[in-house]
């Protein structure tokens, strides 16, 4: 079996203050019998049923790549005659869990769930209270390196994409773009660093940088996945840094930020940036001669893939606990995108939506996550 060990990462972990306690006794009183009124939990594991609820818990919908998990979602729904809950965040992990307790309340445990939490600090908690209520789900993307899933027996699998391999293709893809081969100055925008993606395509980007001493990072800023950050950011990179020959983004949307503001600069065509991600307007960036590169995500498939283990799971039809550990926490490839294969990858996934195959969970799986 193969496995990929992987580095620490250069972040910390993000840091919350204590929450400041309460002088009024009667209020804590009070907070906790309304508590137990309103969340409340089975005793037991409800069996699936034609009433099941399939949900998923996500960041934003204006995002275009996390709106594909609710497509995704939604056309798997429609395929097993199951309505569908969409849950956001919206950046706010204590919004997240809330959602996610009221749901499992409002549909008294008769659901399971796909789950993108909004950082990797979040996967305990989310994962502590799914398993008191004995609902199955499935994670992707965000989860501490030592947690494991195996420890949680409602918690099918966790399923993600090589970060690593994503930025580091993405900067050397960028690198080819500059004049001078092997030489130039790069400005970089990070995704949310308590995220475990954001982590692992910086140590991507990293990776590449080090064998290619000829080519300087000489700013980033973390933009959060965020667009209009992303834009602000770069305007005042730019400032600092006009002479730059590439812009190296964490993530597409924070990519087309990036473009507008090289746009205003008069720098677009002229300075090339990456993302990761595959969202039609990066496809766009790319035939246009924006950008050099991204690493399409399949966010549709993504969807549909964690909801259809967490609902076998229920079901009875896959046995978690018999499940060996590297069908518990796994990755499965992303396809990369450049100019050469663009068209292509349009076609396959934008016109069209491939005719996923969910009766073998495990076909795309690629390595076992340590």
């Amino acid at each position: 079996m193969k496995q990929r060990s992987r580095s620490r990462s250069p972040f910390p972990a993000r840091h919350f203050p204590n929450l400041p306690g309460i002088a009024h006794q009667s209020f804590l009183m009070l907070a906790g019998i309304l508590a137990c009124v309103f969340v409340t939990y089975p005793a037991k594991s409800v069996a699936a049923d034609a009433s099941t609820t399939l949900a998923i818990s996500i960041r934003t919908l204006s995002n275009p790549y996390q709106a594909n998990y609710k497509v995704g979602a939604e056309a798997y729904g429609k395929s097993v005659g199951l309505p569908v809950d969409v849950l956001t965040t919206e950046a706010n992990s204590e919004k997240g869990l809330t959602d996610i307790k009221s749901e499992v309340a409002r549909r008294a445990g008769n659901v399971v769930f796909f789950i993108d939490p909004n950082q990797a600090t979040d996967v305990v908690a989310i994962a502590k209270v799914l398993e008191q209520a004995k609902v199955y789900f499935v994670t992707w993307w965000n989860k501490p390196a030592d947690v494991k899933v195996w420890d949680y027996p409602h918690w099918v699998a966790h399923v993600s994409f090589d970060g690593v391999a994503a930025g580091y293709y993405t900067a050397n893809e960028l690198f080819k773009t500059f004049k001078t081969p092997g030489q130039g100055k790069i400005i970089a925008l990070q995704g949310l660093l308590a995220n475990t993606p954001a982590q692992e395509r910086f140590q991507g980007l990293q990776k590449a940088l080090g064998e290619n001493k000829g080519i300087q990072l000489v700013q980033w800023e973390a933009a959060d996945w965020d667009r209009t950050k992303a834009y602000n950011d770069t305007k005042a990179m730019l400032v600092a840094h006009p002479d730059i020959d590439g812009v190296w983004c964490a993530n597409d949307d924070m990519a087309m930020g990036a473009i507008q503001a090289l746009n205003e600069a008069g720098l677009a065509k002229k300075v090339l940036v990456t993302g990761t991600d595959g969202i039609p307007e990066m496809f766009d960036a790319i035939k246009n001669g924006l950008a050099a590169a991204t690493v399409m995500n399949d966010a549709k498939y993504q969807a549909g893939l964690g909801l259809a283990m967490a609902l076998s799971a229920k079901q009875g039809k896959l046995d978690v606990a018999g499940q060996p550990q590297k069908y518990r926490q796994f990755e499965i490839p992303a396809v990369n995108v450049d100019r050469q294969n663009v068209e292509q990858v349009v076609h396959d996934y934008i016109d069209n939506t491939p005719q996923y195959d969910f009766s073998n969970f495990y076909a795309r799986w690629s390595v076992a996550i340590p």
